[in-house]
């Protein structure tokens, strides 16, 4: 290439044309016709880690990794002699490998470039490196796949609680009923200890889905982790070194302090799990500022985050298994585990505003990071009101109680545990008949369910406020979705009572909330 005209008429050598090429932003590569690189501008030495001297004379498949490696010279030779272009003149994704080994994403454009050397043909290579393109797409996927999967789970186990709040309410029933003929009382102690089994199944599985009620607190990572320190050690093996390193001044944040724990537990265990044969599992936190970049990256919103990473040397995973490690039931330890652990904490970190991120490679171990937003303390700040039920035999006020509720069964059976308890209760089956019940009776308190056709109870909820400020709310749910959620019902929101529940639970929250 010695020289060629602009359109002014002006040559530019091929010392100057080189130099227009250091100065684009794509990485620019020419070869001729038996592969040998003649230009190798500063971009492309930025991506692969070469400089020019080192590969320039050398053949353009040492940026290949293998089979494109052997194969590439077949390909130049193919063209040449057809004419048949695969690759000339198209645009297309490719991996390519860097001066250290490592391999990376690329999108490469090739031309021909009519060469002033007779008998030699030369290749222009125009690349752009789109690893954080692709590992954006991947994490997009991810994300929608782990929302999609969050939402029929939720569904699921709203059906679910339904169906499992009958046959625990009524089993309690059976119970007082039965109490003194043993035989038929352990049968039913026998289908109620089965249905609450159920009762946890389906918990985990909503603590999978982004939209469980939860009860959160302000929270210094570094505190409970220096408090969780010992327990730790004990659950794990002998051979295990495990270590902390926790800034300084780190940041609060406001998550469920329990689920955390959970979370700590279970991924300690899935790294003891990983090590076999020992190794070092570390704990580290640290204030982070994430920037719009990152924040596309890990899909949040840009600002200030609290940044958990738990580390360890263990046998790592494959990309087959770290595209499915956060899905519900998927498991590589066989029938010694559920493959809910990981969803759970997924979807734990999600409920609390965050996001968690894998790196893994086989034999390397694996690294989850996990950001939570920091708390900034509010003048508003609702103190959530916890599931523990107190003692139904207590006295309470006289009230009547207005239960709506679409499911049969289930309204039957809490009106009937209200009813024995001593309240005054009306029944409605969708918000149309509770409405005209409110309009003609005088009602202290109304529990609805959440999910219900056509008006929820969120939307009921809001009427009755509006409407009947003196009656109080309880809504219950199986899976409370955000739908007719908004910040005036973040109270409510907190203090649903998750089916399916047990008698003395409905009792303690009902007196709870009418003595309120």
């Amino acid at each position: 290439m010695n020289s060629t005209k602009s359109s002014a008429g002006s040559s530019i050598d091929e010392k100057e044309l080189i130099e227009i090429f250091n100065y684009m932003v794509e990485g620019i590569i020419t070869i001729n016709d038996r592969g040998k690189i003649l230009i190798f501008n500063h971009s492309a030495e930025t991506m692969f880690g070469y400089d020019s001297s080192e590969v320039i004379g050398s053949n353009i498949n040492i940026l290949m990794p293998e089979p494109q490696r052997s194969n590439h010279d077949n390909y130049l030779k193919n063209y040449i002699e057809t004419g048949i272009a695969h690759i000339i003149g198209i645009g297309r994704k490719v991996t390519a490998v860097k001066k250290n080994g490592e391999k990376f994403p690329i999108h490469l454009s090739v031309t021909e470039y009519p060469s002033k050397k007779e008998g030699e043909r030369w290749f222009i290579g125009s690349l752009l490196d789109i690893s954080q393109q692709v590992k954006q797409e991947e994490q997009l996927r991810r994300s929608m796949k782990m929302d999609a999967l969050g939402k029929l789970t939720g569904g699921i186990s709203h059906d679910y609680n339904n169906m499992l709040g009958i046959i625990i309410g009524y089993s309690e029933i059976l119970s007082r009923i039965l109490k003194d003929e043993p035989k038929p009382l352990e049968y039913v102690e026998t289908i109620r200890h089965a249905a609450q089994r159920g009762s946890d199944l389906t918990r985990k599985l909503l603590s999978f889905s982004s939209d469980k009620p939860f009860s959160s607190e302000v929270v210094i990572i570094n505190d409970l982790l220096n408090d969780d320190y010992k327990m730790l050690k004990k659950t794990l093996t002998a051979n295990i070194q495990l270590t902390l390193k926790l800034e300084k001044d780190l940041w609060p944040v406001l998550v469920d302090k329990g689920c955390l724990e959970d979370a700590i537990l279970n991924m300690s265990i899935n790294a003891m799990h990983a090590m076999p044969e020992g190794g070092k599992l570390d704990f580290a936190t640290s204030n982070a500022e994430i920037g719009p970049i990152d924040a596309q990256v890990l899909n949040i919103d840009s600002g200030e985050y609290v940044k958990l990473a738990i580390c360890d040397t263990g046998i790592g995973m494959n990309e087959e298994i770290l595209s499915h490690v956060f899905d519900p039931f998927y498991t590589t330890k066989n029938e010694k585990g559920t493959g809910l652990g990981l969803s759970q904490v997924y979807g734990f970190v999600n409920n609390a505003g965050g996001t968690i991120r894998v790196y893994s490679e086989p034999g390397k171990g694996s690294c989850f990071s996990i950001y939570f937003p920091k708390y900034v303390e509010r003048t508003d700040n609702i103190k959530p009101i916890s599931n523990n039920a107190r003692d139904e035999t207590l006295p309470h006020p006289p009230a009547t109680i207005l239960v709506v509720d679409d499911e049969p069964d289930l309204n039957n059976l809490t009106c009937t545990i209200l009813r024995a308890d001593g309240y005054s209760v009306f029944s409605a089956a969708n918000a149309k008949q509770a409405l005209t019940i409110l309009e003609n009776r005088h009602i202290d308190l109304v529990i609805s369910d959440v999910i219900m056709p056509q008006t929820d109870g969120f939307e009921l909820a809001h009427y009755i406020k509006n409407t009947y400020p003196n009656i109080k709310i309880q809504l219950c749910s199986g899976f409370a979705e955000n739908r007719g959620k908004t910040v005036t019902d973040e109270d409510l929101y907190k203090k649903i009572l998750l089916k399916p529940f047990m008698t003395k639970e409905l009792l303690a929250r009902v007196k709870e909330v009418l003595e309120e």
